[in-house]
């Protein structure tokens, strides 16, 4: 996932990624989106990487993206996008059971949990702990990925905890 702050290189960290992972472009309105945009696009290509754009849908169309990826304030309006755009992945974010839950009623393909573990973030909440977040992806009617403080020292911990995988920012930049 992207983030100007902490991921400031997006492209230079997307090179980087292995074949089959998806890349979130969040671009926070930067004057510059569609130039990025356009190029995560073809690094996303040339590496078998899915591309979603975050909150975006135009930008997603305009530059040939995979699908979309929405805020939890967000997620309802999943269901006007899937009309239109019946063949993208769509997901979002989701900080509770019950934005898992209204995630899965919104027909998303995923949800990214977070804070799994204490962040750098921001905008991160309490961390939910390892026992909180298996609880709920263990029993969320649709695969949940996990995101906050993840990094190669911990993300073993994630194993048996039910995610379909994880998500990152700092931790791509870090190790």
């Amino acid at each position: 996932m992207s983030d100007p702050q902490r991921l400031p290189d997006i492209c230079a960290a997307a090179s980087t990624l292995p074949k089959g992972s998806a890349l979130i472009y969040r671009h926070f309105g930067a004057d510059d989106r569609r130039m990025i945009a356009d190029s995560l696009r073809q690094i996303a290509f040339s590496r078998d990487l899915q591309f979603l754009i975050g909150k975006d849908a135009r930008l997603a169309k305009d530059c040939g993206a995979d699908g979309v990826h929405l805020p939890e304030a967000d997620i309802a309006h999943a269901a006007l996008i899937r009309a239109r755009f019946q063949d993208w992945l769509i997901t979002g974010a989701a900080h509770s059971g019950a934005a898992l839950a209204k995630a899965a009623s919104f027909d998303l393909d995923a949800a990214i949990l977070s804070p799994v573990f204490a962040s750098q973030s921001p905008s991160a909440g309490r961390p939910l702990g390892i026992d909180t977040f298996a609880g709920l992806a263990k029993s969320a009617p649709l695969p949940v990925f996990a995101l906050g403080g993840i990094h190669a020292g911990n993300a073993k911990r994630l194993i048996g905890s039910g995610t379909s995988g994880f998500a990152g920012v700092s931790g791509i930049a870090n190790g």
